[in-house]
């Protein structure tokens, strides 16, 4: 992985969060894990690490809400499960 800093994301973050920007489909995934040689069972880590920062934050402020929302309605729901 390319290193970024506190306040700018690494070029591959930047990539991760342009794709989650769009209409994606899992080709579309796949071909960026490719490409930045990160294993496509980790992107979904990955992502929802990244969304934790604030450089992901000032660069994609709507990529890192969405995510959080999922995040924070998945929670919900298993925690409403019982899990």
């Amino acid at each position: 992985m390319v290193p970024g800093t506190v306040n700018e994301p690494s070029e591959h973050d930047r990539m991760i969060l342009d794709l989650e920007k769009t209409a994606h489909t899992s080709a579309a995934r796949d071909a960026l894990c490719r490409r930045i040689d990160l294993p496509p069972e980790k992107y979904a880590v990955v992502l929802e690490g990244l969304v934790d920062t604030d450089a992901a934050y000032r660069c994609s402020p709507d990529v890192v809400e969405r995510v959080s929302q999922v995040r924070a309605e998945q929670f919900a729901f298993e925690r409403q499960q019982g899990r």
